[in-house]
């Protein structure tokens, strides 16, 4: 067992956009077969640019705020309480297109025979 306080969790930069916050809430070390569990602040404008993982599916859960998700071609509407599963290869991006701070927990899971196709 082990617990966490997001006031006592270091600030640093998205690995794709560095000026996006992030805190790390549990590493990869700490939850089997998981990249890490983050919080993360999108101020107005910002955006994480498009990318994908060949072997990662990511879920983001938007805490507050609103945004944009493109997932290869298409954009999806997201508000507080929205839920997303990135699956492995999908091109996506993160945008808050919106004039409030969009804040979301997110992490990854590795993709393996078990996972879901």
């Amino acid at each position: 067992m082990k617990i966490t306080h997001l006031d006592h969790c270091a600030e640093q930069g998205l690995s794709h956009d560095a000026e996006i916050v992030k805190k790390i809430l549990f590493h990869e070390n700490e939850l089997p077969a998981s990249v890490r569990l983050s919080h993360a602040v999108f101020k107005p404008g910002q955006k994480a640019s498009a990318h994908s993982h060949d072997d990662l599916y990511e879920i983001f859960y938007v805490i507050g705020g609103s945004g944009l998700f493109r997932i290869n071609e298409d954009a999806y509407r997201v508000t507080t309480g929205s839920c997303m599963r990135i699956d492995p290869g999908e091109l996506h991006e993160v945008i808050n297109d919106s004039h409030d701070d969009m804040i979301m927990i997110y992490f990854g899971l590795a993709q393996s025979e078990g996972n879901i196709a």
